[in-house]
């Protein structure tokens, strides 16, 4: 499966209006707002472009199902912008405040929401990245997230993952045990493909831990490092079989992977990490994933629901 982000005007209303009322971030936004020949009052002028078009397309819409979703280039520059400020912190309790803002107008400006909210209007902040939640297996996983990383064995690994993760929502627990354990092939690979220096499995899952744990609060990095502890001892447990000393058993592995809660720090661990690893590349200069004509090109976009 291919993953884009798509998400309604109203989340870059309230993300922008956001990082507009971010005191504490002000000199971090203003030099990444330089680089592209903005000035500290955008994030205000783009909230209001994007509250307009949000309003306008609420009076066009006859259904839920008329409300757009904006393309990937909107989600690459908010993307792009959020990424100035992972140096300074943990992104999930931005990205908690985004979700619950976008929610709670949703319910109060819309009638007749689906019990299960559409992607559009479910962001999700990770390592300083915007992204958006698919399927409904959880409320926060797994992610599409604005862009993927440059290596295409790496996005092809990943979206890998998700297609078989938003397959494992269809099924009813205790999964089979190979559908559930190979999260455990494929997680292990995404570390080794996300850190190609390391000697083995076992070096880049923790290098890993210590990223998602830097980025993390401290209570969920924590959970996080535990559920990684022996990762990739057991990969290799379900490839060997045979019982080996200082490594799970096969038949203790087999039972640790049969339903959504047992493989879901797994899949926030690589989530996490991937988030982290783009919005390093977001601020790549050579890469120049955003340039100064960005924001005059997709702003067409936003002219359709002029108020």
């Amino acid at each position: 499966m291919e993953l884009s982000c798509e998400l309604s005007p109203l989340v870059f209303a309230e993300l922008y209006r956001m990082l507009a009322a971010d005191n504490e971030r002000v000199e971090l936004l203003k030099d990444r707002l330089a680089e592209i020949g903005h000035e500290w009052s955008w994030l205000s002028e783009a909230a209001e472009r994007y509250e307009a078009t949000w309003r306008g397309n609420q009076k066009a819409a006859d259904r839920v199902e008329d409300l757009i979703a904006l393309g990937t280039d909107h989600s690459l520059l908010a993307s792009w912008v959020l990424a100035a400020l992972r140096g300074s912190g943990s992104s999930y309790y931005f990205g908690e405040e985004l979700r619950k803002a976008v929610t709670q107008r949703l319910l109060s400006e819309v009638l007749y929401v689906p019990a299960d909210i559409p992607s559009r209007w479910r962001p999700v902040v990770v390592g300083w990245t915007l992204g958006m939640v698919v399927g409904s297996v959880d409320q926060s996983l797994p992610v599409a997230p604005a862009m993927l990383p440059a290596d295409e064995n790496v996005r092809a690994a990943y979206e890998g993952l998700v297609e078989h993760v938003l397959h494992l929502g269809d099924l009813n627990p205790p999964w089979p045990e190979m559908v559930g354990t190979s999260t455990f092939w494929r997680g292990t690979g995404l570390a080794e493909g996300l850190q190609p220096e390391a000697a083995d499995g076992r070096t880049a899952i923790k290098q890993m831990v210590i990223e998602v744990r830097r980025i993390l609060p401290e209570h969920m990095g924590k959970l996080i490092g535990q559920h990684f502890s022996q990762f990739a001892e057991r990969r290799i447990t379900l490839s060997h079989v045979a019982n080996m000393p200082n490594r799970p058993r096969f038949v203790d592995v087999k039972e640790q992977a049969r339903n959504w809660s047992e493989i879901r720090y797994t899949i926030m661990g690589i989530t996490q990490f991937l988030g982290s690893q783009i919005s390093s590349e977001l601020m790549d200069l050579a890469a120049r994933a955003v340039r100064e004509e960005t924001w005059s090109e997709i702003a067409w976009d936003l002219f359709a629901f002029d108020e």
